[in-house]
């Protein structure tokens, strides 16, 4: 009779001990407990802001492949217009940047109150700050976009000025569902933040299907689809916020009508920085777009599409940033610096797990995806194939730090550091040396392509060095 003692302890060891996957999930669970959260809590929260991140970008891509079906101009009027409106969204995001912050640290203190207040002061400073910056582009419209594009095609030119009003009326509108989901994410509630991204996308597909293919009203039912879309979710994002009774704080609506002077303080601490890093960064992203111009529409059309496929490949990666000022202000709130910041290289890392995840599908499928999606044609089609292959090293390499590691910092109130490094990259290298590139150079469009990574590359040492110094805890630390 055969003796195989040795074999068979191996196999009782390998049938007996737990799965593979269940002893990699084991310990990730011990690297994710903190006395803050638990790795339950974080799987809760991750997956919705993973999905919501998917779902906003997913939209923006099928909303850009309905628009290219109308033409190079319809695509390239809406890219005109696009910096521009961006620009008050990214300020009033700024904004409410600062009330998820405030609000999520109050929660971490045990301060139920001020969280409210946190709230309220979130919902009508977003409100007030965008409907200023968007009078002007509302009133005069041509005057705005002449002003940056004098060399645009007058037909992209006209349908710019069709779709600039509706825009700018639609943030307006947006500003609400802005501040109702700020105040949601920093109260940890994510998978409300989740339906409320559902729901206006959703709106917004819907929409646009109706009014650009349907009834053929090109940039203008862009435009009414958009509006549309952002009312349906901000009435949305007010039930959310108002009506149920399981948050962690309780939102009355009187708090809207509230003001606290130390509230404020908390909030503008970072969102007046941020704000003003974005609203830098958009002028900076408004000159690249004016650099567009000259090189001709069929370049204009080709960046767009190209950044809307890039922005598909980094959107779970976005996710990152938002969790990472909800779990981080919290753990800051709960002056647990050990945990903030054991949670910050965390995100990063998990921003570029998510982003290598995307990119491995992505890149291979985009040659279809522009063909059959976006109905680019095979000269433009290779250029666009060309700036996507010259930018997913680069992206592995820089973007995870580049820009998980500002919301981290914000998170625990050093916001001035990232801010003015921001700004100071933007316009030296991302501006200044995008124009050497494209044009003494003679690059083109390729050489703004290599200046967005290199501005990564700029941010992302900086940033690296301050967190693994831990300067930003130094607030927490003399508390």
């Amino acid at each position: 009779m055969l003796y195989f003692p040795p074999i068979i302890t191996r196999l009782e060891v390998y049938f007996m001990a737990p799965a593979p996957i269940a002893r990699v999930k084991a310990r990730l669970d011990r690297q994710l407990e903190s006395p803050q959260f638990s790795a339950s809590q974080l799987y809760h929260m991750t997956l919705p802001f993973i999905l919501d991140s998917l779902s906003i970008t997913f939209i923006n891509v099928l909303i850009t492949a309905l628009i290219s079906s109308s033409g190079e101009t319809s695509v390239a009027a809406v890219n005109l217009v696009s910096p521009l409106l961006g620009l008050v969204v990214c300020i009033i995001n700024g904004v409410s940047a600062g009330g998820t912050v405030a609000v999520t640290q109050s929660c971490g203190s045990g301060d139920g109150e001020k969280a409210r207040q946190a709230a309220g002061h979130t919902l009508w400073l977003t409100f007030v700050t965008g409907s200023v910056l968007c009078v002007g582009f509302i009133l005069f419209p041509r005057a705005s976009l002449t002003l940056l594009y004098r060399q645009a095609d007058p037909a992209v030119m006209e349908k710019a000025v069709r779709y600039m009003v509706p825009g700018g009326l639609s943030i307006i509108i947006f500003t609400v569902y802005t501040g109702a989901y700020a105040v949601l994410r920093g109260l940890g509630e994510s998978k409300k933040c989740l339906w409320l991204s559902i729901i206006i996308n959703l709106a917004y597909l819907v929409f646009s299907v109706l009014f650009i293919n349907v009834l053929r009203m090109d940039v203008q039912g862009s435009a009414a689809a958009l509006l549309l879309a952002r009312a349906v979710g901000s009435l949305a994002a007010l039930g959310f916020l108002f009506l149920p009774k399981d948050l962690p704080v309780t939102i009355p609506v009187r708090c809207v009508f509230s003001f606290r002077r130390d509230v404020l303080r908390s909030i503008t601490e970072v969102g007046a920085p941020f704000g003003l890093e974005q609203l830098l960064l958009y002028g900076g992203n408004i000159v690249i777009t004016v650099l567009l111009v000259p090189l001709g529409t069929s370049a204009v059309a080709v960046n767009a599409v190209a950044i809307s496929l890039f922005s598909f490949m980094t959107s779970a990666a976005n996710a990152a940033s938002a969790l990472a000022m909800t779990v981080v202000g919290r753990c800051v709130g709960a002056r647990d610096g050990r945990s903030a910041f054991s949670y910050g290289w965390k995100s990063v890392v998990l921003a570029l797990g998510l982003l290598a995840a995307a990119c491995v599908p992505l890149y291979p499928l985009s040659p279809w995806l522009l063909e059959h999606l976006y109905h680019v044609a095979a000269a433009p089609r290779a250029q666009a194939m060309g700036l996507l292959g010259s930018i997913l090293l680069p992206a592995l390499l820089f973007w995870p730090v580049s820009s998980t590691m500002p919301s981290v910092l914000r998170a625990a109130h050093d916001t001035v550091f990232p801010s003015v490094l921001a700004i100071a990259a933007m316009w030296a290298v991302r501006v200044g040396l995008g124009w050497v590139l494209a044009f003494p150079v003679g690059m083109g469009l390729a050489g703004l392509w290599v200046s967005m990574w290199a501005e990564w590359a700029v941010r992302a040492a900086p940033l690296g060095f301050r967190f693994i110094r831990r300067r930003w805890l130094r607030r927490l630390a003399a508390g």
